[in-house]
């Protein structure tokens, strides 16, 4: 495994998203289902050896020198801030330049036309899902084995509402009658096929974090994290299932089939049953662990 898959499983599973699910039920909105709260930034911040400043815009006349300098220091630090929605929807991207004027940035997005940064001016930093900016600031982590611990005790703890999301999106699923207007059957599919790649890529974190502590924690009784990590991966496995890849026409067409999305409904049943297993098993590695 690479180190930049490692650093990103390790933040992944001390942030609590590896183990978490979310979901707008109502408006189908793929962007609910991400990790975007920001006790989960904080804390995947803290495991890194970050802390968050966020400065919300937007920024007067007074105010934009001081952004536009805190800017230029982090771009000096080697910390390019984080800004989200600074092109399209509220996605993060980063800050990775600006001019002698301080009147244009350049930013990388998952939204760039082209190789080159994305430029902008002042007015596109608006609000707090449209261009806010995050600094990094380098602080001291907390010992791993103190992240890890936290780390098992918060995927316990939040197993609550994330089963509560999981259950929510397969009633949805499963209700026939929500999905009877095929007007409608391009964007939610989009968002069920966005929302399954998410929670797939979280638990084939789960997995590998958990399998991961072993090198953590050498001396404590290893099987059940080992069991959790597989229980864990077989969820992983089960949301495949569903279908993952480049969201298409097919993909569309057949979430209109009332058999396609009980099957999809079914397969994340299934997940869910893997994950508690997995959720036992971290409490019993949790109470070995000291």
């Amino acid at each position: 495994m690479s180190d930049q898959q490692s650093w990103y499983d390790w933040l992944m599973g001390c942030s609590g998203a590896a183990f978490a699910a979310s979901i707008d039920a109502e408006g189908w909105d793929p962007l609910a289902a991400t990790p975007r709260d920001p006790e989960t930034l904080a804390r995947a911040a803290r495991a890194a050896g970050i802390r968050l400043d966020p400065v919300a815009p937007p920024f007067d006349d007074e105010l934009r020198p001081f952004v536009r300098a805190r800017i230029e220091e982090a771009l000096d630090e080697k910390l390019p801030p984080l800004v989200r929605g600074i092109v399209g929807p509220p996605e993060f991207g980063l800050i990775v330049g600006c001019d002698e004027a301080g009147t244009t940035f350049e930013c990388r997005t998952f939204f760039d036309k082209g190789a080159k940064p994305t430029r902008v001016g002042w007015d596109a930093f608006r609000d707090e899902d449209h261009g806010m900016p995050f600094f990094l600031d380098r602080a001291e982590p907390p010992a791993r084995e103190l992240l890890a611990r936290e780390a098992l005790e918060g995927a316990v703890a939040g197993a609550g509402s994330s089963r509560a999301a999981q259950e929510a999106w397969i009633a949805a699923l499963r209700d026939d009658a929500r999905w009877s207007d095929p007007r409608h059957a391009g964007t939610a599919a989009f968002a069920d096929h966005a929302m399954r790649a998410t929670l797939h890529d979280r638990r084939r974190s789960a997995a590998r974090f958990l399998r991961g502590l072993r090198a953590v924690f050498p001396d404590a009784p290893g099987a059940d994290l080992i069991v959790a990590a597989e229980a864990y991966g077989r969820a992983a496995d089960a949301i495949a299932r569903g279908g993952l890849g480049p969201f298409d026409g097919g993909v569309a067409t057949r979430f209109l089939d009332v058999g396609h999305r009980r099957g999809l409904a079914n397969f994340l049943e299934t997940a869910l049953g893997q994950e508690a297993a997995g959720l036992a098993a971290i409490a019993d590695a949790r109470a070995h662990i000291r």
